[in-house]
């Protein structure tokens, strides 16, 4: 059985996590059918914590999702909705987050 768009599209994120960031970042992958609107990657990077939601390109936010994202960027977080098409330009943005001291 070969792997969903959705999965290579993860495994990818990971890898280009872990290749850019090393010890630098923790994320752990959520897969929590139960507990709906939890954002797929929950990071810190850089001593920032960073929300990830991954989509397909055609992929769309649930309102619970939209509602959880805003709670994170409301508490001082970072959230970011990434399809393949945007993961670049998301992962250059990821780059320029300074290390906080602490």
């Amino acid at each position: 059985m070969s792997k969903k768009p959705e999965s290579i599209f993860a495994e990818q994120v990971d890898k280009d996590l872990k290749k850019t960031f090393g010890d630098k970042v923790f994320f752990e992958n959520i897969q929590q059918v139960v507990k709906a609107g939890t954002p797929d990657r929950l990071c810190c990077i850089k001593g920032h914590f960073v929300a990830l939601e991954l989509k397909t390109e055609e992929g769309r936010l649930s309102k619970i999702q939209k509602l959880k994202l805003a709670k994170i960027t409301n508490a001082g977080g970072l959230a970011y909705v990434v399809k393949p098409s945007t993961w670049e330009h998301c992962l250059k943005e990821l780059k320029r987050l300074k290390k906080i001291r602490s």
